[in-house]
């Protein structure tokens, strides 16, 4: 008997440590989207767009179209987590499409839960299987952490990768014998931070660290072999994409890197952005960790004292937990959009924390079961609470999603055949709609138009660019949130349809608005007046890029712009730029000696003085004539140096084109001018 029923114990163990991972994703799961689904009707409940980000560049690689947003409108760098775009793409391949790919993203979640839960248990053990199984679920206590794993964003998928790499650390730097040589566990790291760096590529810095703490355990080994075994293979990850990047679209940097990161916003100072740095830091702790870490703040300690033991325990892969939550907590607050999403960006540095806190628990449970036990329930019972709060936002941020944004993509999809759209929101729409699409903020790709740097500049230059395309390529319709593009609203759509949600906290506003465009006043001046060798379109960032354009950034070159009468008396848009008083603007033009320069101003302007390596000298400035555009010209000698510089005087003034020509034809065209302009 005794025998039997040490077995019946053995088997009930061994049942428990398997099911026990997969039964905490499942509960996880249930607990979020039970309570979502009647809100998602018929969706799977994504609690944000970005969701439909993923589903897109899936469905493009499930349909012949490698990285995508939308087949057949040229590489995206806007995937920024290329391995999830895979492994969705394989859902979609077999059978998960529509409506049914959120299933296999709900499932992917599942299984990525669940392997969190079980690489945590083997890095608590040894000890008592009952604690490492109850350890092994820290880091699903915190709501906003199950938040962002149960989304339908890359976040399970990558904290699971996380989990496994730092496994792979842990053998690494063990003294254990037997089994894999040190050398091929060192390249077993480097693979797994391949992985991590395909899934989120703020990651590199996590192989860093990692390779780093390889190196130094390493023993008598070369360090620096031990370094490349372990850094090589995710840097070689970082580097392929950055490259196909650069191939693809001129720019290594991803569209998201491009759009949030404050290093790339150009209208911020360097103090600027060390504010923005701080101020994200201290909403991340009073909102997050004050907030999320245990339901009164007398009791926040708990969590983080218990992390910071982990590295009483000396093991290297403790110190890799805690400096990486650091490391990534540090990395993500550079990115403006880190505060929203309910902070999914945090969500990675939140679980290296419990992985800390849950190695603590063994390492006591080693010694005292009871301590250790107790330490386990404070550090669930502290932050278990907090849960109820987050299923509620879960399920508010869904119907908002489901709504709106799915909504409008359902509208849209009952349009006339050739309809394309202008839209603000890369996800749900083009996925549901199934309509050709140009994103104005650049996170989907078209055709190497640089969308998303033009976003950075506002929607003037977004308008610059859609100048550009061929009439039969610009969108027919918009479907923008008319608190974000009034310009683009208010000048260029006719208002067709409108979807409004109440209790809106996850969405861009409350009404998202559908319009039929009108680019009448884009349609360039197809006549090139003779002697014209060169012309700069500010606020067009192509143009701009082709002749070095520089803006008097930060502190002006803001983007505006007018519709007003052209020569030929038709109305005619331009963007440009502000110049504020005793700023300078430059640019390089192709050409060399007497010149005639030619610019299109506002009827603020009061004096611009041209500078060039042979001097300088004010523009001459036409009347104002109110309702058409005014002009200001020189006439300038270029030497071997072809940078023409602008500056302010008196007064700000608008800059909206320049055109350079040859000053053989000043006469002729000052004299039609003037003529024109005469009363």
């Amino acid at each position: 008997m005794p025998a039997v029923a040490m077995a019946i114990v053995a088997s009930a163990k061994h049942l428990a440590e398997r099911a026990l991972p997969l039964l905490a994703a499942l509960a996880v799961g249930a607990a979020f989207w039970v309570p979502a689904s009647d809100v998602a009707r018929g969706f799977f409940p994504a609690p944000l767009d970005d969701v439909y980000i993923h589903f897109d560049f899936a469905r493009s690689l499930g349909s012949g179209h490698p990285f995508e947003w939308i087949p057949g409108q040229g590489y995206s760098s806007g995937e920024t987590s290329p391995l999830y775009a895979i492994v969705l793409a394989i859902g979609w391949l077999v059978g998960f499409r529509g409506r049914l790919l959120g299933i296999w993203a709900a499932i992917v979640a599942i299984l990525s839960i669940a392997s969190l839960v079980r690489s945590t248990r083997k890095l608590v053990a040894p000890c008592p299987w009952w604690i490492a199984g109850g350890a092994a679920l820290v880091p699903l206590a915190f709501g906003v952490v199950d938040w962002a794993l149960v989304s339908g964003m890359e976040v399970a998928l990558f904290v699971a990768a996380l989990a496994r790499t730092l496994l792979a650390l842990d053998r690494t730097t063990s003294k254990a014998t037997g089994g894999p040589t040190r050398e091929a566990l060192q390249w077993r790291l480097g693979l797994w931070g391949a992985v991590i760096v395909l899934l989120r590529p703020e990651a590199a810095i996590l192989v860093a660290l990692h390779a780093t703490i390889a190196a130094r355990a390493s023993g008598t080994r070369s360090a620096f072999l031990a370094l490349s075994r372990s850094a090589i293979p995710g840097a070689f990850a970082t580097l392929l994409v950055l490259g196909v990047n650069e191939l693809a679209t001129g720019d290594p940097r991803s569209a998201g890197a491009l759009l949030k990161l404050f290093s790339s916003q150009p209208f911020l100072s360097d103090v600027d952005r060390a504010r923005a740095f701080v101020e994200n830091l201290v909403t991340f702790w009073m909102k997050v960790i004050r907030g999320e870490l245990a339901f009164t703040p007398r009791l926040l300690f708990i969590l983080p004292f218990l992390a910071l033991g982990a590295l009483f325990t000396r093991r290297p892969v403790a110190v890799a937990a805690i400096l990486g939550a650091l490391a990534w907590t540090l990395l993500v607050s550079w990115n403006g959009n880190a505060p929203h999403h309910n902070f999914r960006y945090y969500a990675p540095a939140l679980v290296l924390l419990a992985i800390g806190a849950a190695i603590t628990i063994g390492a006591i449970a080693r010694r005292k079961k009871l301590a250790s036990l107790a330490l386990l329930g404070a550090a669930l019972g502290v932050a278990l609470p907090t849960m109820p709060a987050q299923i509620r936002h879960f399920r508010s941020a869904a119907k908002n999603i489901r709504d709106q944004h799915v909504e409008v993509g359902a509208r849209i999809a009952r349009l006339p055949e050739g309809t394309r759209v202008l839209l603000g929101d890369a996800g749900a729409i083009p996925y549901v709609s199934e309509r050709p699409a140009i994103d104005a903020l650049g996170l989907g790709g078209y055709r190497r138009m640089p969308f998303v740097r033009a976003a950075l500049h506002g929607e003037v230059a977004t308008v610059e660019l859609i100048e550009r395309l061929p009439p039969e390529e610009r969108p027919t319709h918009l479907a923008l949130y008319p608190n974000w593009f009034r310009i683009l609203t208010d000048r260029f759509g006719h208002e067709v349809d409108r979807v409004t949600i109440t209790n809106n906290i996850i969405c861009g506003g409350p009404t998202k608005a559908i319009y039929r465009a009108d680019w009448s006043a884009l349609e360039r001046e197809h006549v090139v007046e003779s002697g014209t060798v060169d012309e700069i379109d500010v606020a067009d960032v192509v143009s701009e890029e082709e002749h070095g354009y520089v803006a008097p950034l930060p502190h002006g070159g803001w983007t505006t712009f007018e519709i007003l009468e052209d020569r030929s008396g038709a109305k005619r848009f331009d963007g440009g730029r502000i110049v504020p008083h005793g700023a300078t603007e430059s640019f390089l033009v192709r050409a060399t000696g007497p010149l005639r320069l030619r610019m299109r101003v506002d009827d603020s302007a009061r004096k611009i003085v041209v500078r060039t390596d042979r001097g300088e000298q004010e523009l001459l400035l036409d009347p104002v004539r109110p309702g058409t555009w005014r002009e200001a010209t020189a006439t300038i000698d270029l030497g071997t140096a072809s940078r023409i510089t602008l500056e302010a005087r008196d007064g700000a003034y608008k800059d909206y084109h320049v055109w350079i020509e040859r000053a053989a034809t000043d006469a002729a065209t000052t004299s039609t001018r003037n003529t024109a302009a005469s009363p």
